[in-house]
């Protein structure tokens, strides 16, 4: 079966992305928002597309309704320690410091040190129960750091120890102003 993906100009960031954690943004010029999350694919090659479910109590589904825009950033497997204290609070660019973003071509905010980003413009959104899907086009794509491991799931739910917390797990409902 040809898939077509031998056609698509990502087929080499796809694979890096195999059950990675994902750092999601989104933007409105006004405000921001962050999470982290694994429900993201691609899910189209012609045209290039990624599917991002966002879940519908974070104030991110809004502004990704509203500008039409997000980016996801493929954490490194050395960004473990920014990941557990992005769930201790630190959930804004002024909070977790400029210095670890570049912009997109969209102007979303991604991780200057993740594997790979993709950069997205919504093609379509649909409601499904508690998430909202967003199928976007690709706008540009990149691989910063491709001889880095992701963090991947399968560690972050499973393999550590119980204690890496250092506090409460706060998630991250509401955005911030830019």
């Amino acid at each position: 079966m040809d898939s077509n993906q031998s056609r698509d100009k990502y087929s080499q960031i796809y694979g890096l992305r195999s059950r990675g954690v994902f750092f999601v943004s989104t933007s409105d010029d006004k405000r921001a928002h962050f999470h982290f999350g694994c429900w993201t694919t691609q899910c189209s090659h012609h045209p290039p597309r990624m599917l991002t479910c966002f879940p519908k109590e974070f104030e991110g589904t809004e502004i990704v309704k509203n500008s039409g825009r997000w980016a996801l950033s493929l954490a490194a497997a050395d960004q473990e320690e920014f990941h557990d204290k992005f769930f201790s609070g630190n959930q804004s660019i002024q909070e977790i410091g400029e210095e670890h973003f570049i912009y997109a071509e969209t102007g979303t905010p991604i991780l200057k040190d993740a594997v790979a980003y993709f950069d997205c413009k919504v093609h379509s959104l649909i409601d499904n129960g508690d998430f909202v899907i967003a199928v976007g086009d690709i706008v540009d794509a990149k691989a910063l750091h491709p001889d880095k491991k992701n963090l991947n799931v399968e560690y972050l739910s499973a393999e550590r120890e119980e204690d890496y917390m250092t506090g409460p797990l706060t998630l991250p409902f509401k955005g911030f102003n830019l």
